[in-house]
């Protein structure tokens, strides 16, 4: 018998996706649009799992009635798991399940873009063009080449983004409690202090 789960908070994307992933598994899904709470958890009953997002309600109240319906498996569509309580779910014998990590790659380039964006003003002249208003005044930013880089945690997302910004031509200072030194000869890197990093970073990213 095909494995039974509720998949709560689902958007078309959702749905399209796991579709189509699941012509490999054969997993009996039932998609709901409302997200897993107090109100909504009667809807697991007879499931073998749920799968839940970010903004689910899965306290131990929630957990209890997983346990009562059933369910075995709570699986998580993100990295987080604050609003899991995980005592209460051991503790009913229901495991947790998430996301390993979101993609470092596309994470570190989306960034960059973002970066590209506030630099370049390009919200504000999309937004003039559409008024009509073709002035330059206020728009000018700087060459990212020859900048500073602050990099506060330097964890895979950061590392990418290190490598990214290397390429720009960028100098780069980062700050983590536990240094990868090795990364960071290889990309010359400087670890330094927070203070140090305020004060001579041009743009800092915050990966904490």
């Amino acid at each position: 018998m095909a494995t039974k789960i509720a998949f709560f908070d689902a958007k078309s994307y959702d749905r399209e996706n796991f579709n189509s992933t699941n012509g490999e598994f054969g997993f009996d899904i039932t998609y709901y649009k409302e997200r897993l709470s107090l109100n909504t958890v009667s809807l697991t009953k007879g499931m073998d799992a749920v799968c839940i997002f970010v903004n689910a309600e899965c306290d131990y109240r929630v957990i209890e009635r997983l346990k009562e319906n059933g369910v075995k498996i709570i699986a998580l569509r993100c990295a987080g798991f604050n609003n899991v309580d995980i005592k209460a779910a051991r503790e009913a014998g229901i495991k947790v399940v998430r996301v390993p990590a979101y993609s470092p790659h596309a994470v570190a380039e989306y960034a960059v873009t973002l970066m590209l964006a506030l630099n370049r003003k390009v919200y504000r002249s999309v937004y003039r063009t559409r008024e009509g208003n073709f002035r330059l005044g206020g728009l000018m930013g700087f060459d990212m080449y020859g900048k500073t880089a602050g990099i506060i945690g330097m964890g895979r997302i950061a590392k990418e983004l290190i490598k990214i910004l290397r390429g720009f031509g960028m100098n780069i200072l980062a700050y983590d409690l536990y240094p990868d030194e090795a990364f960071a000869k290889e990309y010359q890197v400087k670890m330094v202090t927070l203070d140090e990093l305020y004060e001579g970073s041009d743009i800092i990213s915050l990966h904490c």
